[in-house]
């Protein structure tokens, strides 16, 4: 039979959705009592699953807009944690910031608000709450509860004849921290000296640049104690005394994370080598020495046990012996030694009294510091090194890891955090003598803004 034919007696078959109308259309006409109320619960139903596809399509909004909130504001805190004096109170303003403008697009309430913001330390295997900006890696942000009503609470009511919940309370919270990288760092860490008892010691610091240090390999073993220095283990390769000897010569392409392994031994001649080679001496092949090799003074009480000196030197006294019959900067008398040197170089930097900021390429100046501006490069004889010289003009600059020895416990070989807080140290003579003393003045605290080798990666916890 083809589809064409039609069995006598019987009407073609209707299709799926004329048969459905058909069948509604006469329980519509159907003037029973049943038939009716079959048909208010299903329409009913119909309704109501709109109604439940709505409140549902709210409640997911409003939840991904709130995590999307305290993610923003959590991240945001986190990038202020740079380990410097302020970091928590530029994480809390900026966690606050970043909802300001955050506005709910399903409930009327308006913009989001921060309940709570926490931040903790590096404490392994549990963070603990930290109040101290240096120490805090990580922040919790959580968001003021938003309510949203509930559009089918009141069918839900009558159908379950009984009390149903017509809100539901929503909560935003989210974790991040820091994971700060330092590039082209040399294996040397510090004792922090102001855990000695004296604030104003703190290598982080800005105030301190230009103060002399007195820079030490540690004893090898036993407790290091605030303002001694040692060395770490580079951050590739073994622990040998000639691949740290190796490492503090070269400056290797290598990136320290968060934690640093410090190095058991002394060291010392390896140590000597290493940073000799910067100022053309020792044993190390190829040495690659800064293009200014020039000793410059000491601190006028750097001398006996002091670890930290007072800034006071003499550049007068050294650019009258040092360049006779050439003209003296116009504020010389206030420079310190790495201003002096970058001066010799020929290179211009910026300088506010003690701080110095270079190179100065694609940094805005800040409104307090000044700009110096050499006439040309003016290296003393004795200045000059014999071996081929390094092309990096901060090839006497050390970046140093200063931890809080005491706190963390540090002895012999082990993994320590660093939080990021590095020094920038400068070279300001050979090391001389058996016990590997290594004088520098401190420059001041490793800054992202400054410097290309310094990375933090922000990231969200779960």
């Amino acid at each position: 039979m083809t589809r064409a034919e039609v069995i006598p007696g019987r009407k073609p078959r209707q299709g799926y959705v004329a048969r459905i109308w058909s069948a509604l259309t006469s329980m519509m006409k159907d003037r029973s009592g049943a038939t009716a109320i079959y048909v208010a619960f299903a329409g009913t139903l119909a309704l109501s699953g709109g109604v439940l596809a709505l409140d549902i399509g709210r409640v997911v909004v409003l939840r991904s807009q709130m995590q999307n909130a305290a993610d923003s504001a959590a991240l945001s805190a986190a990038a202020q944690l740079d380990g410097q004096s302020g970091a928590i109170n530029r994480g809390t303003a900026a966690a606050s910031n970043a909802i300001t403008n955050t506005t709910s697009l399903t409930d009327p309430s308006g913009a989001f608000t921060v309940q709570s913001i926490v931040f903790y330390d590096d404490t392994d295997p549990t963070p603990l709450v930290t109040t101290v900006d240096d120490e805090a890696v990580m922040v919790a942000v959580t968001l003021v509860p938003r309510t949203i009503s509930i559009f089918l609470a009141p069918v839900l009511e009558t159908i379950a004849s009984g009390v149903v919940a017509d809100q539901f309370t929503l909560e935003g919270t989210a974790r991040a921290g820091i994971e700060p990288i330092v590039c082209a760092a040399p294996p040397f860490m510090a004792c922090n000296p102001a855990e000695g008892g004296n604030p104003s010691d703190d290598l982080l610091d800005a105030d301190n640049a230009g103060r002399q240090l007195l820079t030490k390999t540690g004893p090898g073993g036993g407790t290091l104690a605030p303002g001694n220095f040692g060395l770490l283990c580079p951050s590739s390769g073994n622990c040998g005394a000639a691949s740290v000897g190796d490492a503090l010569a070269n400056d290797p392409g290598l990136c320290y994370t968060s934690i640093v392994t410090t190095s058991p031994g002394s060291q010392t001649q390896q140590a000597i080598n290493g940073i000799n080679a910067r100022m053309d001496s020792g044993t190390k092949n190829p040495k690659y020495p800064s293009q200014n090799i020039m000793g410059y003074g000491r601190d006028s009480d750097m001398s006996g046990s002091t670890i930290i000196g007072n800034g006071d030197w003499d550049p007068v006294s050294y650019w009258s012996t040092n360049h006779s019959g050439e003209t003296e900067p116009a504020d010389l008398v206030n420079y310190t030694r790495y201003q002096v040197f970058l001066y010799e170089l020929g290179e211009t930097f910026y300088r506010y009294d003690n701080k110095t900021i270079y190179p100065t390429d694609g940094i805005t100046k800040p409104g307090t510091y000044t700009t110096v501006t050499p006439s040309g490069a003016s290296i003393p004889a004795a200045g000059v090194p014999s071996s081929t010289a390094s092309s990096e003009i901060k090839r006497r600059v050390m970046k140093i890891a200063v931890l809080n020895c005491t706190a963390l416990g540090v002895q012999g070989s082990g993994d320590y955090p660093t939080y990021g807080r590095y020094v920038e140290v400068f070279l300001t003579e050979e090391v001389a003598g058996t016990l590997a003393d290594t004088y520098t003045e401190v420059i001041g605290p490793l800054l992202q803004q400054y410097s290309d080798d310094v990375h933090v990666n922000v990231q969200l916890i779960d």
